[in-house]
């Protein structure tokens, strides 16, 4: 960062405002409450990009079961196996990893998520004999539990308050750290690339400076992407689309406008985009016969469709089944309304049906998760974590090397020298302001937050004078 006091500054004893050292004070304090969660939410990132490789390799032993020329039985029997071995059970879906090949020597488990007071167990069962190969709860399997740490600190709502409020005050710290890099003068060592060669904290400074440039925009590229998860902006999203009225858009019917009894089965979205199929309502077993799904099976092989595909009940009685392809590639991801009386689909929505906005979403949340184009999506979105973490090291390493023995040490408001410190651009400190106003505006719990922190600065911090000397806030007293 650029922060060396300008040596042709005269003292005064008037600050000039904004100076490089308000700018990096702000950068320090939003380092000091993100870097935490930086890290957790960095390494728990980096293990769900490959939620498909980890998921394959933990359920390796499901996905190779042999066949011995035997053909499997019906889904029903499979799901009645499965339902039968839960006390108080009921069936929400039926997931086929893989398409059933007759020509292959071996086949995949199915998976029946099966519903036991409030919980949602994910059931392996034998395709060709039923039998029950194994039993998990989905909120305890590793890839949830890594979510949920990435997506809520598994503190539930706080937990989703708080990544929102770490979320933001990152780009608040790549902000301010590109008004401190901008050169005063041009140069492209220690700018553009690291000097190799520098030691000590040039050397740091270097790291995590340069390295902090070259992944900024992927940074905040994907800290909004994952924006969709949070529950405030979420809700906050959705308020802005039914004020626009953005929020639907008609899907594509096969057979015409549903009528009668198809009139109610329409899709409803969660909320939030990314909702599991497994979060399913429940439906009552007393409202469908599960028969249906014998002949809803068969046609939902036929579509070839991306892999998994869940198979679930009509959710409010009748016989309208939806077909389901929950890929990791969003916008690869099909829905399909299927009547099992007359064995015709009554309704499908594609990617290219939905609403330009929820496009746009879905696309981001497919890069965000490293889905959108295989192995180089995961890879890219690993560098950029990693770079996260990096910028995290080398701040606290630069932070170390220049602490006080009390105290935060932030940066200081004058030099050690008594000077001035240097003043930014009128151009720098427009665009830094109008940026945290767009803040304010599209991350509206950042907005709240930067009131809070600004009053307990002017109100709280600086009238606690050991308070105010901790925080760097007023310096302590020094004998004669």
């Amino acid at each position: 960062m650029n922060d060396s006091p300008s040596t042709q500054s005269k003292p005064s004893g008037r600050r000039q405002w904004p100076d490089y050292a308000s700018v990096w004070r702000w950068h320090f304090y939003a380092g000091v409450f993100c870097i935490p969660f930086v890290i957790v939410l960095s390494i728990s990132g980096t293990i769900y990009l490959y939620r498909p490789q980890i998921e394959a390799w933990q359920e390796r032993h499901y996905d190779q079961l042999p066949v011995d020329g035997r053909s499997p039985i019906s889904l029903m029997r499979q799901v009645e196996s499965a339902v039968a071995s839960v006390d108080g059970g009921r069936f929400v879906l039926a997931e086929r990893p893989h398409a059933f090949d007759d020509s292959d020597p071996t086949t995949s488990a199915t998976r029946v998520i099966v519903d036991r007071g409030g919980d949602r167990l994910r059931i392996f069962v034998h395709p060709i004999d039923g039998s029950v190969l194994g039993t998990v709860e989905e909120d305890q399997r590793f890839v949830r539990v890594v979510r949920r740490i990435h997506g809520e600190l598994l503190l539930g709502k706080r937990g989703s308050y708080l990544v929102e409020l770490a979320a933001s005050w990152t780009i608040v710290m790549v902000l301010t750290g590109l008004v401190l890099w901008l050169p005063r003068k041009f140069q492209l060592a220690g700018v553009v690339y690291p000097r190799w060669n520098a030691k000590g904290k040039s050397f740091w400074k270097d790291i995590h400076s340069v390295g902090g440039l070259w992944a900024s925009g992927l940074i905040v590229f994907l800290v909004a992407t994952g924006l969709p998860w949070s529950l405030f902006w979420g809700d906050y999203f959705k308020s802005i689309r039914k004020v626009t009225g953005t929020t639907h858009a008609s899907s594509h019917w096969d057979n015409g406008s549903p009528k009668g009894e198809h009139a109610n089965h329409e899709e409803k979205r969660p909320a939030r985009s990314g909702s599991p199929p497994w979060r399913s309502p429940i439906p009552d077993p007393s409202t469908f016969h599960l028969s249906q799904i014998d002949r809803v099976a068969p046609f939902a092989q036929s579509l070839n469709w991306l892999p998994p595909i869940t198979l679930a009940p009509p959710s409010n009685g009748g016989s309208i089944w939806t077909i389901k392809s929950e890929t990791a590639n969003r916008p690869h991801q099909q829905t399909l309304r299927y009547d099992a009386e007359s064995q015709e689909p009554v309704g499908v929505e594609t990617f290219a049906d939905r609403h330009w906005v929820d496009r746009v979403v879905g696309q981001g949340i497919a890069l965000h998760e490293g889905q959108r184009f295989g192995l180089a999506n995961q890879l890219i979105a690993s560098a950029v974590t990693g770079m996260l973490l990096i910028l995290s090291v080398t701040g606290i390493v630069l932070w170390w090397r220049r602490r006080d023995s009390f105290g935060l040490s932030p940066p200081a408001s004058i030099s050690r020298h008594g000077r001035i410190t240097d003043r930014i651009s009128r151009g720098r400190c427009i665009g830094l302001g109008l940026a945290v106003i767009g803040l304010t505006i599209y991350l509206p719990l950042f907005g709240l937050s930067l009131v809070v922190v600004l009053l307990l600065d002017g109100l709280v911090f600086t009238r606690f004078t050991p308070l105010a000397i901790w925080l760097g806030r007023r310096c302590a007293a020094v004998g004669p």
